[in-house]
This record gives structure tokens, sequence and C-alpha cells, in this order.
């Protein structure tokens, strides 16, 4: 039995699948171990702000965590990699900010999305008809995980692939991008994440728009929106959120074929703290999104540290990803109530959409 294939009680997981375009589809039984991550060295994802630790604890944490971040990727087990071809260069100037800001905003009037909500429920209903709208099907990935920190929690992930590419879901398309969809769960106020998860769906959605107009583009893509990505305790650490991200890092790993190259966005709707990307990214990812950052006027940071975020489980099973997120620890709203339309900016949105667009324009894996 491989690592990759590993059964294990942490996970227990009941998988169900239905498609847009197979609805008959039966439901699939599967489980596995969640991914183990490492804690992040310098970069906290709960509301609270960075506290000091000992330095030689630090150290510690730093050596593992650079230790994780450079391992080389994994081959495929179960098959090969679909080989990454560039996108049309001229898609990323169609990329429109007012629209991307237009779909947060539809989102954000349903309230808070967490896990196993109504609200959930009613943006994946939402989504769905969004992609259907633009040529594409949808497919959701429900699962079931029995020993979450609160207990036994159901999740659903939304792909979506363009009519003109591959119709077999358990055959990958070159290149993943995705985002969570979910809003993180709290008790003492309404919090609907129109940021942390609002604009990163908003752009996902209007590079499904885009891409459409040039099918043999969207054939090339699969879009991902991650339930549970948030932290039902107040940080993401590895017994606690990325559950979305985990579950379809392992479901793409025994796919026939596996993608080549996969993007993750996060809180991307604020231009006023600049962008990170992730410093683990290839150095062809790293020299291309700085360029690219550069011509669309995104302010483009590293980070102190390893970031723990959706992309963590995808670069996990080998997949090459880059990981552009805003500087949520200089955002007084992250996690806060003030996380509403007042913060999102079009002008942000557009800058993300076209330099994701630009960077499937000049990548070279």
């Amino acid at each position: 039995m491989t690592a990759r294939k590993r059964a294990a009680s942490s996970w227990s997981i009941t998988a169900t699948t239905t498609s847009s375009a197979c609805s008959t589809c039966s439901a699939s039984r599967i489980s596995e171990a969640s991914l183990s991550l490492p804690r992040k060295a310098s970069l906290t994802r709960s509301g609270q702000p960075v506290k000091r630790v000992p330095l030689a604890i630090l150290l510690v944490v730093a050596t593992i965590a650079a230790w994780y971040f450079t391992r080389g990727p994994k081959q495929p087990e179960t098959g090969t990699r679909v080989p990454f071809e560039v996108i049309s260069a001229d898609l990323a100037g169609q990329f429109s900010g007012e629209k991307a800001y237009s779909q947060v905003k539809a989102l954000v009037e349903i309230g808070p999305r967490p896990p196993e909500s109504d609200g959930y429920e009613e943006a994946l209903v939402l989504l769905e008809k969004e992609f259907a709208s633009q040529g594409w099907e949808t497919q959701r990935q429900t699962f079931t995980k029995a020993d979450t920190v609160v207990g036994a929690k159901s999740f659903t992930n939304l792909l979506a692939r363009h009519s003109a590419g591959e119709r077999d879901w358990n055959r990958s398309t070159p290149v993943v991008i995705g985002g969570h969809l979910d809003s993180k769960l709290i008790d003492s106020f309404k919090f609907v994440g129109a940021n942390d998860g609002g604009s990163s769906t908003g752009v996902i959605l209007e590079l499904a728009r885009v891409m459409a107009t040039r099918p043999a583009d969207a054939a090339k893509v699969e879009f991902v929106l991650f339930d549970g990505e948030e932290a039902f305790l107040p940080d993401i650490t590895p017994a606690d959120g990325l559950y979305g991200s985990k579950y379809y890092a392992y479901a793409i790993s025994n796919r026939a074929t596996w993608p080549s190259l996969g993007i993750v966005i996060d809180l991307v709707g604020d231009s006023r703290h600049g962008f990170y990307y992730n410093p683990e990214a290839p150095p062809s990812f790293a020299t291309t999104v700085e360029k690219v950052a550069a011509e669309t006027g995104l302010q483009l940071k590293r980070p102190p540290g390893p970031i723990i975020d959706d992309h963590v489980p995808l670069q996990n099973t080998g997949l090459p990803c880059l990981h552009l997120i805003g500087d949520f620890m200089n955002m007084p709203y992250w996690h806060q109530p003030g996380d509403t339309m007042e913060v999102i900016d079009a002008k942000a949105l557009e800058q993300a959409g076209r330099a994701t667009l630009k960077f499937l324009a000049e990548v070279k894996p």
C-alpha cells in the first residue's frame, strides 16, 4: 500500500459526486488520512496578531518548513501529467474588474457561507448557474470528515470544466485554478467574508467568462471552489482547516492523468496592502509572476515565511503551484465584521485576474 493511497480512520471519508453533465454518476467511497502540513514559521491565519516566539523554536520550525517546502515534486503513481500549453496572450485585456466586483457582491448578499449552511448551499446554486451560463459544466465533490475538531462535518467542493475540454472527470486538465468559497464560522457576529473567500470567487467567475470566449483555452483549465478552507478553531493547523483542498488533492492524485500547474488565489479584493506569492514556488513561476505583476500594477512582495493555504495540499501531491494572497496581516478587518463590500476594490480584482491570465500566457513550468 503506497503512502498516497493509505487508508486511515482520521479521514473516514464518504465522497458523493454529482455533475451537471452526469446526474446519474454513482457515489464513490474513499478513505484517506489528512495530508500532513507544517505549522507556519512566521505567519498566522487566525484573527490575532503574530506573537513573538523564542528564537530557538523559530529556528526549528523554520528548518522543518524549509525542508517541507523545498522537497522535490513527486511523480504521478497512477498516470501521467497532462502537458501544459500557454493560453492566448490577449485574454488578459478582456478581464473586467467591474464584472468581478458584481460577482463578489452577489455572493456577499447571500450572507455567511460556512460549511453545511443554507448560505453555502445557496452560493453553490448561484455558482452553478453562473458557470453554466458561460458553457462550463460543474461537479459537486461532497465528502464527510468524521473527526474534525468539532466532530463530523460534510463539505462540498465545486469543480468546473468547459464543455470544449476533457469530459472524463477521472482525467485532468493541464491547469487547476482554485480559491475557497466558504466563510469562517463566527458565532459572535455576522461574517460575510467579502474579501476572504468572496474576492477569489468573483475573480474565478470572471476568469471563467473571459476564458469561455476562447474554448481552446478554456479546455485547458479546471476551476475548483474549495469548501472548509477556514479552520473551525482560530488557526489553520495540520488538524483543522483546508478540508476541501486536502480532499481535492487526494482525489486528483488518484486520477488517470494529473494536472501540470496549479494556481490558488485568496484575499485579492483589496490592493491597499499588497499581495504575497509563495516563496517556495518554482523559479520560473516567481520570475513570471513578478514580471506580470509589474505589467498589471499588482503590488507584489514575498512573505516573511511560508503561508498555509489551499495551495499546500496541492503542492504535497507534487503539483507546482502559484499562490497569490493579499497581505492579511495588515488587514484590520480580517476575520472581523468589517470584511464587507466596503473593502472590495474593482481595480484590485482586475489586477489579480489580469495577472493570472498573463501568467498563464507566459509561464514556462
